[in-house]
């Protein structure tokens, strides 16, 4: 008796209220775990050392399935705002993303060849994180959206560590293109379990924040100042932040002797590992301190994560950049997509401006990615890092500037 009453306390505290689905929709998010993390640094180490690609080409890769994922998240967000059937939904998405996997493996990949498994994946992305928000909004409401979201995030980080974990395996024992086939299984798994949750109990309306059928705001109506001080903000801050894991993979495995596999299997293991409790403690985080001083400290953060793999000559200093990611990132997972649900909230268009905020995401890790390949060509890759951290440093000058003419204050996560 006492253990069983142990046992609901500790599942209530690590998930939160019942609600229909829990199960299938945590286990999805914790299937989908390596397609938001681990896919494209893995990538770009495996192109770099098991495939001897130029940096310059590998960036080029990556930019071009950053921009079709930025192309298409505004059409995906449209589409999950739209679709009522968001399970069936997602079983397609997930099934491209495998696809584009798949492509990956066999000797001698091609740059055409890699560029349509990029795309694929790109279009995939796009679509997976807002429709699983979607259902998350739609199951439950804006009322426990945060403390909903900040229990997926932990369980997608932890879904993250175990993929790390495969990946070290799959490495250690057979060639690393094995890694990519894995991703591929683990995206349609996630497709058939997100099926388990109740399709009727996802509410439409509420999944895109709509207060009725015929109140949903146009799209102009949505560009408040404050939400393009956002936007903007977010674009600065993920061309700082998105080149800085692969970076510190070809770092790494330029000092060690690990295969590229079990290089970026550690890195993904160690910041998953940080950010699942600090994205189950998100919403608490949020409430604490809220999102202006939350998004002050993350710049001054993110530029010191470049100067510690600038100053890095072994795998300690790497990992403790990588330490300070997940920190950043696990609550920053949280907190995006609440405050995107703040803008959305009564304008019927949440699922949209979810893909317009990945689109801004995206279009800074593109940027970054190019700006990454260029810097490393002409300056190295240490110097690349200070560059990085450089620039974060004004993104916290261009915050600070911001919120003195109100930046956002007024969409403050509850």
């Amino acid at each position: 008796m006492i253990l069983s009453h142990f046992l609901d306390l500790t599942k209530r505290s690590l998930f939160g209220r019942d609600f229909p689905g829990r199960g299938p929709f945590f286990s999805a998010n914790f299937l989908v775990g390596d397609i938001q993390t681990g896919i494209m640094p893995l990538l770009a180490v495996y192109l770099l050392l098991s495939e001897h690609w130029k940096a310059v080409a590998v960036g080029e890769v990556l930019a071009f399935g950053g921009l079709v994922t930025l192309i298409a998240q505004p059409i995906a967000g449209i589409m999950a705002d739209q679709i009522v059937a968001k399970r069936t939904f997602f079983l397609v998405l997930v099934s491209l993303f495998a696809a584009g996997c798949f492509l990956i493996c066999g000797s001698n990949p091609s740059f055409g060849r890699i560029l349509f498994s990029q795309a694929l994946i790109g279009v995939a992305q796009a679509g997976i994180v807002p429709v699983l928000s979607s259902v998350a909004m739609g199951l439950v409401g804006n009322g426990r959206f945060s403390s909903v979201m900040g229990k997926a995030q932990g369980t997608t980080h932890a879904g993250s560590v175990f993929g790390a974990v495969v990946v070290l395996f799959l490495t250690s024992q057979f060639l690393s293109v094995n890694i990519f086939v894995f991703y591929g299984i683990s995206a349609l798994a996630a497709g058939l379990v997100l099926l388990g949750v109740p399709g009727d109990k996802i509410d439409p309306l509420r999944a895109r924040e709509a207060e009725g059928v015929d109140r949903v705001c146009s799209i102009r109506q949505l560009f408040t100042p404050s939400l393009i001080f956002f936007l903007s903000l977010i674009f600065l801050f993920f061309i700082a932040n998105t080149a800085m894991l692969p970076l510190a993979g070809e770092k790494l495995a330029g000092i060690s002797s690990l295969s590229s596999g079990r290089v970026m299997g550690i890195l993904v293991l160690t910041t998953q590992g940080v950010m699942i409790p600090f994205s189950l403690l998100a919403p608490s985080i949020i409430r604490r301190f809220g999102s202006r001083i939350l998004l002050s400290a993350f710049c001054v953060l993110l530029s010191l994560r470049g100067g510690i793999l600038f100053m890095a000559t072994s795998m300690g200093g790497i990992l403790l950049g990588q330490v300070l990611d997940g920190m950043v990132t696990g609550v920053l997972s949280v907190l995006l997509p609440v405050l995107v649900s703040e803008f959305g909230r009564g304008t019927g268009r949440f699922n949209l401006l979810q893909g317009i905020s990945g689109t801004v995401v995206s279009a800074g890790g593109s940027v970054s990615q190019l700006l990454s390949g260029e810097s490393v060509g002409l300056w190295g890759r240490d110097r690349t890092f200070l560059l990085l951290g450089g620039l974060s440093l004004g993104i916290w000058i261009f915050h600070l500037a911001g919120n003195w003419f109100g930046g956002f204050a007024k969409k403050e996560a509850e």
